[in-house]
């Protein structure tokens, strides 16, 4: 069997076997109540002047025509958004933007255009026409490095559709081999780099399928259909329905889909299926609910134009998909393989003026290869990967997603688990700075990792290892691994660490965990483990070092070695919350350091995980589950042919 053919011949399928399974009708109803909904919320926030009226934060290019395309297709909003249209090129000539056009306003200028049907200005559609033109200069490769696959997706969609519209062939051809590219990709690998991402995974669904629905090139049309139903395969597959959450591990992950909160993944869905899911825009934003996390440190009204964005698309999934989706059978297994590119930074020093400045060493990520791994019952969902994404800031590697509530009806009923190792004053529900901007812009909207992960998992059980990043030497008060339980609207029935087995333990009414520490070198500190409520936040800390301020050197950073092994179960699979602690109380860990190495392995009666990697370059030396070399399946999933690399 050929490898295009694994995933039921997708690759090879004609567009017409595909065009059976999307709601094209519904879709059109409910992109049309969205763009209501938007109306009503958004439209009163400008002027007829196209300028932002509202006391919230001013919407960006991009925001301000993504609010566009939704007020374009009312007559009475018409002129309104004719006039933001207007007043944006404005703004952008008169350098009143806090960043400069990219990505995204060429493509939300292309996608405008594209749905045009007589809405736009004549002078409007000249601007917008310039902007895509301007796209036409860049002649090189469009390439999928194992970074931002939102970034080369927004650029094909511009370089076919705006290429057709202005009869540019080479820009076509240019984004017709960068699909031709990425469907080589899929030859070997299952997720794309940028997988199973609550926030971009719908962005590039989006580019591709308005490639699908616009493009007079039979060839481009096929090929986009063809990649559309790849990246459908990774979302469908890992999101859990029980819950209405993408369920992990994400590659890049903000505040917001770390908590299972809405976000654009959830607009993708209910484009595509409707009301089969419950945590739905029309539900939860407009307006919100108390106490949901917002993207954007808050601002509504950026979220409402994003789901516009997200509407204006025609998706095209296989009803195998929306199957997948929505009616998995449960235990349900999911198993792939992506690859990541290299991340190369400087070390950098915190100077005396206080800010940090790059040193001559550089720090890499090395790229390669990872293995994404996720199990889900009707309960809840685990899944971890073998290494972070890139520089690991935004990778939730290790990730649950489960019920509060027998059957689900809002993010009060749904609960999630995510680790960030941290540093100094950071933890869940503060404002975080990246050290690498000159000029720090506090945000909630990220908790970065400042760990190095290694990860692996069978079924409910993962054994996750952490390190210190290294790339910031600085005076340290504070290092630890953070696992983080968010708890908003109510606590969970136990969070406790039992200091006479060495775990803690968790509880809730349809969720089982328990967290075994690994290796906390001891640095110094009064406590190992520490549980902590703030913010709406419940912390299990393990600890490295608290203290006086105190430089670590790189090595010693690297050398800081934390982790857990953590087990999942509930009342269905385990019975009784005392049968689910004498089954991990019956595991067995070592854990050592040898040589510039780290061997750690874990068993219990069916389970056996072993893990060794490297301390200062970050190369994996094996990884076994049950004593064998870890599966490294393209795409693997409960009922599907696995085809093992």
């Amino acid at each position: 069997m050929e490898r295009r053919q694994f995933l039921g011949g997708l690759a090879a399928a004609p567009v017409a076997a595909l065009a059976a399974g999307w709601d094209e009708a519904g879709q059109r109803r409910r992109r049309a109540e969205i763009y209501a909904l938007h109306q009503r919320d958004c439209g009163p926030k400008f002027d007829e002047s196209g300028q932002w009226i509202a006391a919230s934060t001013p919407p960006g290019g991009r925001e301000r025509l993504w609010h566009a395309i939704s007020l374009l297709k009312s007559e009475a909003t018409r002129a309104k958004a004719n006039a933001i249209i207007t007043r944006t090129f404005e703004m952008r000539n008169r350098k009143e933007f806090q960043w400069t056009f990219s990505h995204f306003e060429f493509t939300a200028s292309v996608q405008i255009l594209a749905a045009d049907k007589g809405e736009l200005t004549t002078a409007n559609r000249e601007l917008l026409s310039s902007l895509v033109r301007e796209t036409f200069a860049r002649k090189g490769a469009i390439r999928w490095l194992g970074y931002n696959d939102n970034f080369p997706a927004m650029e094909l969609v511009v370089a076919v559709l705006g290429g057709e519209m202005f009869q540019d062939d080479s820009a076509v051809q240019r984004g017709i081999a960068s699909m031709r590219a990425l469907l080589e990709y899929f030859e070997s690998r299952g997720l794309l780099s940028e997988y199973t991402s609550s926030t971009y995974s719908p962005v590039t669904l989006l580019c591709i399928s308005n490639v699908a629905e616009y493009a007079r090139s039979s060839e481009a049309r096929s090929l986009a259909l063809q990649l559309e139903q790849r990246i459908w395969l990774d979302v469908a597959t890992h999101f859990h329905a029980p819950t209405n959450i993408l369920a992990g591990p994400h590659s890049r992950a903000y505040s917001v889909d770390s908590v299972g909160h809405l976000h654009q993944i959830h607009m993708l869905f209910y484009q595509a299926f409707g009301e089969k899911l419950w945590l739905n825009p029309k539900r939860f934003l407009f307006p919100p609910i108390e106490h949901q996390e917002i993207h954007h440190d808050g601002d509504v009204p950026f979220m409402q134009c994003s789901n516009v964005w997200i509407a204006s698309g025609t998706y095209h999934p296989s009803l195998e998909s929306e199957r997948l989706a929505f009616q998995k059978p449960f235990p349900f297994r999911v198993t792939g393989t992506t690859e990541h590119g290299t991340a190369v930074g400087m070390v950098m020093n915190r100077d005396a003026s206080g800010k940090f400045v790059p040193t001559q060493e550089v720090m890499e990520y090395q790229g390669g290869e990872c293995v994404t791994t996720t199990y889900m019952t009707p309960d809840y969902a685990v899944g971890s990967a073998t290494v972070q994404m890139h520089d690991g800031n935004q990778t939730d590697a290790f990730f649950v997603n489960y019920k509060r509530a027998p059957r689900p009806e809002s993010i009060k009923d749904t609960g999630t688990i995510y680790c960030r190792y941290c540093i100094n004053d950071d933890r869940p529900g503060y404002p975080w700075s990246d050290p690498r901007s000159a000029e720090p812009h506090p945000s909630h909207d990220i908790l970065a990792d400042a760990g190095r992960v290694r990860a692996v998992q069978k079924d409910g059980c993962v054994l996750a290892l952490y390190q210190a990043k290294a790339q910031f030497l600085d005076d340290y008060r504070a290092l630890r691994l953070t696992v983080v339980l968010p708890a908003f609207y109510r606590e969970l029935k136990r969070v406790e660490f039992d200091a006479k087995d060495g775990m803690v333990w968790v509880e809730d009414d349809c969720l089982y965990a328990a967290f075994r520490p690994l290796i906390l070198t001891n640095h110094g500190r009064k406590e190992a483990v520490r549980i902590e409520k703030d913010h709406g936040f419940t912390a299990i800390q393990f600890i490295n070092y608290e203290g006086s301020a105190r430089r670590f050197s790189r090595k010693a950073l690297l050398e800081t070695c934390n982790g857990f092994v953590a087990e999942l179960g509930s009342p269905a699979e385990d019975a009784s919350f005392d049968k689910f602690r004498s089954k991990v109380l019956a595991g067995v860990v070592s854990d050592e350091t040898a040589a510039g190495h780290r061997i750690t392995s874990y068993h219990r009666p069916g389970i056996r995980l072993d893990l060794c990697h490297t301390l200062y370059y970050s190369q994996v030396k094996h990884i076994l589950v049950d004593g064998k070399p870890q599966p490294r399946p393209m795409l693997a999933y409960t009922g599907s042919p696995a085809v093992l690399r």
